[in-house]
């Protein structure tokens, strides 16, 4: 069987509208009602996932937790009106100016909520002098000893693995300091 094939554009075209259409036949009212219906039912289907809330992850919970964590060693040795000073240069500033340094870097390390090897600094020890450690060691080993440091650099190879107890437990614990502290007064998400 030989297939028909015009010879131009043209020929094409007066043959595609020669041929006779089949009439379009209007939705019956019954076929939108059932569209509509599919529709809401898939709409109600996704209503119900949204409602469900999941358990956060830990990489939700460690976010949480730090924030928490933060704000605890940030007020920690503030004075009434929320100046701290950093503990690597003295310089006095407002607590939310503050960040949260570590003796030891490192975001998976067992080292990393730990109230001893974290202090408030100013953004420019923190940042731009990478936690200015010159000054760091020597004034965390006059204040908690040398063996108690050593144990915080010996810990910076290990590699914590938090659970989500573990995590759900700390936030717990920094919520319920900060909600009593008098300096933290704005509401924070958390839940």
């Amino acid at each position: 069987m030989s297939a028909f094939r015009p010879e131009s554009y043209a020929e094409a075209l007066a043959i595609a509208q020669s041929r006779p259409r089949k009439p379009r036949t209007p939705l019956k009212p019954s076929g939108r009602i059932k569209i509509r219906h599919k529709l809401t039912a898939a709409r109600t289907r996704l209503v119900k996932k949204k409602a469900k809330k999941r358990k956060p992850t830990t990489g939700q919970l460690k976010k949480r937790v730090w924030r928490e964590f933060s704000i605890f060693i940030r007020t920690r040795g503030a004075d009434a009106d929320g100046i701290n000073s950093c503990f690597t240069c003295d310089e006095r500033k407002h607590w939310k100016e503050l960040e949260a340094g570590h003796l030891v870097p490192g975001r998976n390390n067992a080292v990393l909520f730990s109230e001893i090897g974290v202090n408030s600094q100013c953004r420019r020890c923190n940042g731009h002098f990478r936690g200015n450690v010159i000054v760091y060691y020597p004034k965390m080993v006059r204040l908690h000893g040398q063996a108690a440091v050593d144990a915080l650099v010996a810990a910076r190879d290990v590699t914590h693995k938090w659970l989500a107890g573990e995590l759900q437990s700390l936030l717990e614990r920094y919520q319920a300091l900060n909600a009593a502290n008098p300096l933290v007064s704005e509401p924070r998400g958390g839940g």
